[in-house]
């Protein structure tokens, strides 16, 4: 019973109450812009730092609740920005799976010197080796996402 409440509690805390708070501001305008944390290539290539947009080159456009001056006026800049986006996602993602691993790997090299020759403690720590090598197959694996996107969007 106490634990249906916390769920419950849970849910209006974490999803109920930041949609109604959201909702009592404004709508905020649509980017039609963004500004390149990567360097990405396609037929064409954009370099970090630049703004990537629709409009011609030159123009004024909004993105993050600023106006910027398009550097790279492009049709595909949805794409490009799309992109961006999951590289930046994929990079914060690598390096905490990597940390992960790091401490993982210090932990189960503890556990090892520590065992002492008892069996059971040095089974436990083979079994963690095993969770080691499934963070790094993962960290690895988020790197290579930016690929799987890049095909789906087609930038």
């Amino acid at each position: 019973m106490v634990k249906k409440i916390l769920i419950a509690l849970g849910t209006i805390i974490f999803i109920a109450l930041p949609s109604i708070a959201s909702a009592q501001f404004p709508k905020a305008q649509m980017s039609n812009c963004c500004e390149l944390r990567h360097d990405i290539t396609n037929s064409t290539t954009y370099n970090e730092g630049d703004v990537v947009g629709e409009p011609s080159a030159g123009s004024d456009c909004y993105s993050k609740g600023q106006t910027l001056t398009v550097d790279v006026s492009t049709p595909d800049w949805g794409g490009v920005c799309t992109m961006d986006t999951v590289l930046t996602v994929t990079d914060f993602l690598f390096w905490i799976f990597f940390a992960f691993t790091v401490i993982m790997g210090v932990y189960v090299g503890v556990m090892f010197m520590t065992a002492g020759g008892n069996p059971a403690h040095i089974e436990k720590a083979r079994s963690m080796v095993v969770y080691l090598i499934i963070g790094i197959v993962i960290a690895i694996a988020v790197k290579l996402i930016p690929s799987l996107a890049r095909a789906m969007i087609g930038v």
